[in-house]
């Protein structure tokens, strides 16, 4: 474990260097500040360093025996701590305590990478610094996470936190973290069924998975999994509204003189909606269904997606319907 720990930390060190070149004074401030806190490499900490401190642990926990048999003299009479359990109590305090770290520093190398692939420009960069206080809750929460899957969502959470202090709120990492297996695996097929109103490519105007026909809370998305029992996980969790049935226009995605105030964000891909008949077509479109809250639409865009080639058919085929064709951008609006 520690060789390959030391070959993870070589690789994140290399690529701390190339990730801060370039980069805007503002951004590279927040990053130092979080990798500082968070990651080994950093402050040039071994492995082994930590593992040498077991005898110091052991020694520390020898010494709040001797202070709580002080405590009472009754109880120190009866207390009686055989060596062989300090020892394994202390190396297992160890090894717990080097696992969190190198779940903090592959979590830190994941939004390193994250950091390298973005192309950053020095227009409408943030000057907000990182608050202390969201990177102490972010790493309660990071420094547990064991799983690859977890490890890339707190990677994308970072990276966005440090682009633009306050993309992620404290509630919202506290929720990620509660998640389950299966509200984890709900709110991807969610995610991966959603589509996004989207102003200037980024900004999310509203998110949701819609039902052209039917209450989704009537089990009218249940045959692309997402029933009312479902819903009702992921409502649970704060991570939809508890309106099933919800409102909102998307005429701002309709193509007007090949232009569009707003694109649609569906599949990792942006939409607009073109006229089939300019007479029939639905002027209004005011699409029902399931909406995101705010602390789901912060989340949105780091869960991994799953193409689902069942509800897109379903979507392209109900916007013809309404005399609206399905189209992609080859430029974000």
């Amino acid at each position: 474990m520690q060789e390959n720990h030391e070959n993870g930390l070589e690789k994140l060190t290399s690529m701390i260097d190339s990730a801060v070149t370039g980069i805007p004074a503002p951004i590279k401030k927040n990053f130092f500040k979080a990798i500082g806190q968070l990651c080994t490499a950093a402050v040039d900490v071994p492995v082994a360093w930590l593992e040498g401190k077991s005898s110091e642990i052991r020694a520390a926990t020898e010494a709040r025996i001797q202070i709580t048999k002080k405590g009472g003299e009754t109880i120190a009479e009866e207390l009686q701590v055989p060596p062989e359990y300090i020892k394994k109590a202390s190396t297992k305090f160890a090894s717990r305590i080097i696992q969190e770290q190198i779940n903090l520093d592959e979590i830190t190398l994941n939004a390193t990478q994250e950091l390298s692939n973005k192309e950053i420009k020095d227009e409408g960069i943030s000057e907000k610094e990182i608050e202390g206080d969201w990177l102490n809750e972010f790493e309660s929460h990071a420094r547990l996470k064991s799983s690859d899957e977890m490890k890339i969502i707190f990677g994308k959470i970072l990276s966005g936190e440090i682009l633009n202090p306050g993309t992620f709120s404290i509630k919202t990492i506290r929720l990620i973290s509660q998640l389950d297996n299966r509200a984890a695996k709900l709110f991807q097929l969610l995610c991966s069924q959603s589509i996004s109103m989207r102003l200037g490519g980024k900004f999310i105007r509203d998110a949701r998975v819609v039902s052209f026909s039917g209450n989704a809370a009537s089990n009218s998305l249940s045959a692309f999994s997402l029933s009312f029992d479902n819903l009702n996980i992921l409502h649970e969790y704060g991570l939809i509204i508890s309106d099933y049935n919800s409102r909102m226009s998307y005429s701002p995605c309709i193509a007007n003189d090949n232009t569009v105030i707003a694109s649609i964000f569906y599949d990792n891909k942006h939409y607009c909606l073109l006229p089939i008949d300019n007479e029939k077509y639905d002027k209004e479109l005011k699409l029902n269904g399931v909406a995101f809250t705010k602390a789901g639409n912060e989340l949105l865009d780091i869960i991994p997606i799953v193409t689902q080639e069942n509800y897109t058919q379903y979507l392209v085929k109900n916007f013809e319907e309404k005399h609206l064709q399905f189209v992609e951008l080859t430029e974000k609006r």
